[in-house]
């Protein structure tokens, strides 16, 4: 636990440095919500005001640009540096380094996700009226299952680069594509049917109702099932391509 405390510690002391992380983890999402909360101030979706339907879908794109554009293009620059064969060549540990930086990536999820949740409060005067216990749970489960993807992805890609631009091509059509920003019916069909094929919908769908409607695994079975079975598949693919160089 004390190398899994100071692993964290320092994974943490990587990230704040890293300004380009900063700006895409935790403000970008933040611009991209109120400029939109803004926009459709007054409107409604689904007969709940749009701030607290956007609320789910900010979330999501956080919970994306963590796992595809932070975590699996880091862990693939350290790689490329020499940093895992460096740390591999000490007792830390696979389970170790890992669990520090999905710690972190919670962390950091965690603390976009207060942020917005205030902003659209404040701002827009959004309102949750649903279980704090079901969406504590499935943002939990969101998080394990985009940071095994997303390490997932570190393990497959040749180097930092291929990371780099696998994680983009996958999470921006997803941040934009999967009723994060606008309802899914209200989208073109074509996109509707490329929706359906992105796990960021069901996260996306599953949060939203547990922040609004209090609806758990029982109401919303597809969703989490489909984030478990993300997970467990992400998991072993991680495990099975994580190298130290």
């Amino acid at each position: 636990m004390k190398a899994l405390v100071g692993q964290a510690q320092a994974e943490l002391r990587l990230t704040l440095r890293d300004k380009t992380v900063l700006f895409f983890s935790l403000f970008f999402p933040v611009l991209t919500v109120a400029f939109f909360g803004y926009l459709n101030r007054g409107e409604k979706v689904g007969g709940v005001s749009y701030a607290s339907f956007l609320i789910a879908g900010g979330t999501g794109m956080v919970v994306s640009s963590a796992a595809f554009q932070n975590l699996s293009a880091a862990l693939a620059r350290q790689r490329d540096a020499g940093v895992l064969k460096r740390l591999g060549g000490t007792p830390l540990r696979v389970w170790t380094l890992v669990g520090a930086k999905v710690f972190v990536a919670t962390a950091i999820i965690l603390a976009q996700a207060s942020i917005m949740i205030a902003t659209n409060v404040v701002l827009f005067q959004a309102e949750l009226s649903g279980s704090a216990l079901w969406t504590l749970a499935v943002l939990v489960l969101g998080v394990l299952a985009f940071s095994a993807m997303g390490i997932a992805l570190a393990g497959l890609g040749r180097n930092a680069d291929l990371v780099s631009a696998a994680g983009m091509a996958v999470a921006l059509p997803m941040q934009f594509l999967c009723g994060t920003l606008f309802p899914l019916e209200a989208m073109p069909p074509v996109l509707q049917s490329l929706a359906q094929v992105l796990p960021l919908t069901y996260f996306v769908n599953a949060l939203r109702g547990a922040m609004l409607d209090g609806g758990g695994p029982a109401e919303y079975a597809t969703d989490w099932a489909v984030l478990v079975a993300c997970l467990a598949v992400a998991f072993l693919v991680a495990v099975k391509t994580f190298r130290w160089e």
